[in-house]
Order: structure tokens, then sequence, then C-alpha cells
């Protein structure tokens, strides 16, 4: 079960990095490159909250499942 919890959350957190660099480069082709260095400044909290809500569910079952081997 820990393994197929592991798998699970390995593909959700590529795809959540795929997803979000097909963001920044949708974003690059039709906004342009001064839109990209605002959407990824470091004071923008919006991008950064959206990027953690992308990647939370992925890296959480990855730690689940590590903690799940670990018990047995």
């Amino acid at each position: 079960m820990a393994r197929a919890i592991g798998i699970l959350g390995y593909v959700l957190l590529v795809s959540g990095f795929i997803f979000i660099v097909f963001g920044y480069g949708s974003v690059l082709y039709f906004e342009g490159f001064a839109k990209l260095q605002e959407v990824m400044s470091p004071f923008n909290v919006w991008n950064f909250i959206s990027v953690c809500v992308t990647l939370a569910p992925g890296y959480l079952l990855i730690r689940l499942s590590e903690k799940l081997r670990s018990s047995d």
C-alpha cells in the first residue's frame, strides 16, 4: 500500500511541475517576458501560494508513503 501511495505522490508531483512549467511557458508566449518577470517576482505572494497548493498533494503523499514504510 505504501508503494502505491508513493507512486501516486510522484505522479502528482511530476504532473504539478509540468503544469507549472507549462503555465510559465504560456505566460511567456502570450504575455511576454516582462509579464513572466512580474509573475515570478519574489514579492508575488499569490504565485508562491499557488505553486505550494499545486505541489503539496504530491509532496504529502510521498512523505506519507515514507512514514508508512518506516513503520513496517
